[in-house]
C-alpha cells in the first residue's frame, strides 16, 4: 500500500502518517478496553504497552525488484524500519506532550535500553526532555491468516511458494500468488525474476540476515519463521 508499484518508488510521506494514525489508535484502544481485573488495568494504564506490526514486506520488495534475503534486502530493510520505528516515537512522544508519559515512566532508566541508544540522538533528547506515552510501541507478529486472507505476504516473511495446495473445510484447493501469476500472464510464461524468491529458495542465514535488520529497530517482540528447502 505504500509503493508505487510502476517505479518501486517507496510513498515515504503516506507511510509516515499511516504510522502516525497506527500509534494513535492503538494508544486510544488502551483506554477504550474494559478492564475485568484491576490488576490488568493498573497494568496496562502503567506501561501503555502497544505493538505496531507491519505486513506485505516481501511483496514491497518485489516491486523493488529487490530479491528477499540480498545485501540490498536487508540495506533497504534497515532504512524502511528505521524510519518507521523513528516515526513511531515521534508520534509516541507527541502523545506523551498531549496527554502525559506512561505512569511508570522513568527517562534515565528508560534511555539506557539497548534499544534506545541505536535511536538517533534527537530522539533521545526529546523523550529525556517530554517522556514517552508508551514503552513499547513496535512488534512484529506473524500475521499469517490475515496475509492470506489479503493477498499479501505476511509479516516480515517471503513469500512461501508461487503455487501451493490449502486444505480447508471445504477440501483440499490450488492457492496461486496473483503476484506471480499476473507477471507470467503480462511476460507470456517467461521465468520469474530472480528477485521474485520464496522459501523455498532461500537458506537460513538470509532468514536470520532479514530479522537482525528488521529487529535492529524493533523494541518489543519479533516473530520469524526459517522455512527452509
Amino acid at each position: 500500500k505504500h509503493i508505487n508499484k510502476e517505479t518501486g518508488e517507496v510513498m515515504w510521506n503516506e507511510l509516515k502518517q499511516t504510522v502516525q494514525y497506527a500509534v494513535r489508535f492503538q494508544d486510544n484502544v488502551i483506554d477504550a478496553t474494559p478492564y475485568f481485573f484491576d490488576e490488568n488495568k493498573e497494568q496496562q494504564l502503567g506501561e501503555r504497552r502497544v505493538g505496531m506490526g507491519s505486513i506485505g514486506l516481501a511483496e514491497m520488495m518485489i516491486y523493488k525488484k529487490v530479491k528477499y534475503g540480498s545485501p540490498e534486502s536487508t540495506a533497504f530493510i534497515d532504512q524502511l524500519y528505521q524510519f518507521i520505528a523513528v516515526t513511531a516515537y515521534e508520534t509516541s512522544i507527541e502523545l506523551a506532550r498531549e496527554k502525559g508519559a506512561f505512569s511508570k515512566f522513568e527517562a534515565d532508566k528508560f534511555l539506557q535500553s539497548g534499544f534506545m541508544k541505536n535511536m538517533p540522538g534527537y530522539i533521545r533528547d526529546l523523550v529525556a526532555k517530554y517522556g514517552i506515552r508508551n514503552v513499547t510501541i513496535m512488534t512484529q507478529a506473524p500475521t499469517g491468516t490475515v496475509g492470506t486472507m489479503v493477498g499479501t505476504s505476511t509479516g516480515i516473511e517471503p513469500f512461501f511458494s508461487w503455487t501451493y495446495f490449502r486444505k480447508s473445510r471445504l477440501g483440499v484447493h490450488e492457492e496461486k500468488i496473483k503476484l506471480a501469476a499476473d507477471w507470467l500472464e503480462k511476460n507470456n510464461g517467461e521465468e520469474l525474476p530472480d528477485y521474485f524468491t520464496t522459501a523455498m529458495e532461500l537458506m537460513p542465514e538470509e532468514h536470520v540476515k532479514v530479522q537482525a535488520a528488521v529487529q535492529r529497530w524493533t523494541d518489543s517482540a519479533i516473530s520469524k519463521t526459517c522455512n527452509a528447502p
